[in-house]
């Protein structure tokens, strides 16, 4: 789950409970304070019916109420009054339709009666449902005790305090649905610079280590995080700057003295008087001092690719260019008997780019298509096409099938499929890199697939041009 979520989820929990907490409290407060009304005034209705009940003879049987004293009519109430023997003395109108049984010690309780609404309408639902709400009193009359039992009906009121609970429902539904709502926009906004930062951070890579995160105006934690995230992107831009210029002076240096030694070496050669242990001796020699040479090259070439932020544009024709390569490896090809296939044409892939380095491009993938082919009836095929913005290119060889986890890493300094470094069976390993920071340089994307088959492609996609 992500932060944001989690912080929209705690903020609209937390608001949600309160809410809730509060709703039910005024909810139950408005239920209670009606209930407390109704009680009082059925309370003081049995008090003067009881007060009244004392002016009836003592050993009268029913009683005989003077509506006028009281200050609403008992037939608006649900009134029963009997003594200790179970005589009734008295009993509303209401009491005919139906009966309402003791609370068995309850002080106050409701009850609902089926009454229909032809018969007595007093607010009845769909279901001719009545609901009552009862008290009942004790008092002493002429020595007597006697029991009074009323009941008023609330189903209007009910109706309302149902009617109440589905408005606060839905206020709370709504409520919760904008709670999450601001919960989701103010997590984003407390969170929208840690977006930022990370943005940057994925932005910022090898090439683009001297952009820094902007700080913000608040002195908070983000400012604190943003503030060591760019003395590390300081560390390393300075890490790799050394790294650089380590591996560029390193080459340099070493190029000189090798250069020194393979003159050495190629001159004692030129004697014929040499014995032919030590002339096999000095070949291998100048063959391993050459294979160094390549090497220091390579590193020089991909020291000078890193350092180098941007390249100079022209429109460039990939079909020349690989004519060109194609025509100085003629005589490698017929060598290893390769069939060459060159589906390129003048004019048709034109990009935007640095001549030299494209050239050094097709001049890597040409090499590794011829170092990495079949021994015999070996194949290359060369084609490409344009697609809107952008020219693809393909170099396809054939050869041992690449496995899928080995692919990946061939773009990497010095990875080689051969792992016994053998410089009979390839290169320093710095091909495909150089290859792949070429085209990095000129915003363009390069893979290589592997088929059962046996045939390895590698496709470079580059800008295009104009044309």
């Amino acid at each position: 789950m992500r932060i944001r979520q989690k912080i929209t989820l705690w903020i609209a929990g937390t608001a949600l409970v309160a809410a809730v907490s509060f709703s039910l409290f005024v909810f139950r407060e408005t239920i209670s304070e009606p209930y407390q009304f109704i009680d009082s005034e059925l309370q003081r209705m049995a008090s003067l019916l009881i007060e009244q009940g004392r002016a009836n003879p003592a050993d009268a049987t029913s009683w005989r109420l003077d509506a006028a004293q009281l200050p609403y009519s008992p037939d608006q109430y649900w009134i029963m009054v009997h003594d200790g023997q179970g005589r009734v003395l008295y009993r509303s109108a209401i009491t005919r339709y139906t009966d309402i049984p003791s609370g068995r010690g309850r002080d106050a309780y409701n009850v609902e009666r089926i009454i229909p609404r032809k018969r007595l309408p007093l607010g009845q639902d769909e279901r001719d449902g009545v609901m009552f709400r009862v008290r009942e009193f004790r008092g002493q009359v002429a020595g007597r005790t006697v029991t009074v039992r009323i009941a008023k009906p609330v189903e209007e009121m009910e109706e309302n305090l149902l009617d109440l609970l589905w408005d606060v429902l839905v206020g709370l539904s709504s409520c919760t649905l904008l709670i999450v709502l601001a919960s989701y926009w103010l997590a984003g906004r407390i969170l929208s610079p840690l977006v930022t930062i990370n943005r940057l951070a994925q932005e910022i890579s090898e090439r683009s280590l001297d952009q820094r995160i902007p700080l913000g105006k608040n002195r908070d934690e983000i400012h604190a995080l943003a503030v060591s995230l760019n003395r590390m992107f300081d560390r390393l831009q300075y890490s790799f700057k050394r790294q650089k210029e380590f591996i560029g002076n390193a080459s340099h240096e070493l190029k000189s003295p090798i250069t020194l030694l393979r003159l050495n070496v190629e001159e004692v050669l030129l004697h014929r008087q040499l014995e032919p242990q030590l002339r096999q001796d000095l070949e291998r020699q100048l063959t391993t001092l050459g294979r160094m040479s390549r090497l220091i090259t390579g590193l020089l070439d991909l020291s000078r690719l890193e350092q180098q932020e941007s390249i100079d544009h022209r429109e460039v024709d990939l079909a020349e260019l690989a004519g060109q390569v194609l025509a100085e490896y003629e005589e490698m090809l017929a060598a290893r008997h390769i069939r060459l296939a060159n589906e390129l044409r003048p004019g048709e892939l034109l990009v935007r780019g640095d001549q030299d380095k494209l050239l050094r491009l097709l001049i890597n993938l040409v090499d590794n298509a011829i170092r990495y082919n079949l021994a015999e009836a070996g194949r290359i095929r060369l084609w490409g096409e344009r697609r809107g913005d952008t020219c693809s290119l393909t170099v396809a060889n054939s050869g041992t099938a690449i496995p899928a986890a080995e692919i990946e890493r061939l773009f990497d300094q010095f990875y080689r499929l051969e792992k016994s470094r053998s410089p009979l069976h390839g290169g320093s390993g710095l091909g495909l890199t150089i290859a792949k920071k070429i085209v990095e340089l000129h915003g363009g994307r390069i893979r290589i697939t592997s088929d059962p088959g046996g045939w390895i492609e590698v496709m470079v996609h580059l800008p295009a041009g104009s044309g």
